[in-house]
């Protein structure tokens, strides 16, 4: 077990079980029922954090029609941004040829839906989990989806 000074030196998508680091918005399955950090949803497990980032990602292919990995990455993490207020500034083009790199796609390629955990995986460790989540815990959060 952590202690409470090792768990808050855990980068934030660790710490919250939010592998992609996605922002509070939605009522999501396996939420934390109290969130500690704002912006930021939180997750009973990491399982549950990439079943939400897997149900937004079908929905940037289903209703979005946003199939590769640019157009995934660009809408994930814009380059310029806003959000609560503040401005933000993303490393769009480092983030589309990493995750690029890792799953062996180029950038304009389509995505294959037997893909889509190791994108997440890959999605993560850019993200700031540097190797804390697996592939195992990926694809579990996809057989959560369905």
């Amino acid at each position: 077990m952590l202690t409470k000074k090792q768990q808050s030196e855990l980068p934030p998508n660790v710490r919250n079980n939010n592998p992609l680091n996605i922002r509070i918005g939605n009522d999501w399955e396996g939420e934390r029922e109290r969130d500690i950090e704002k912006g930021y949803e939180e997750f009973i497990s990491p399982a549950f954090g990439f079943r939400a980032a897997y149900k937004l990602l079908m929905t940037y292919k289903n209703t979005h029609g946003l199939y590769t990995l640019n157009g995934i990455i660009n809408r994930w993490a814009p380059a310029n941004g806003e959000h609560d207020g503040q401005t933000y500034v993303n490393h769009t083009e480092n983030y589309i040829n990493y995750v690029s790199n890792r799953i062996g796609l180029n950038r304009y390629d389509e995505v294959p839906a037997y893909l889509y955990p190791e994108l997440m995986l890959a999605m993560a460790d850019f993200e700031g989990a540097k190797g804390a989540f697996n592939l195992n815990q990926a694809r579990e959060g996809v057989a959560l989806a369905a």
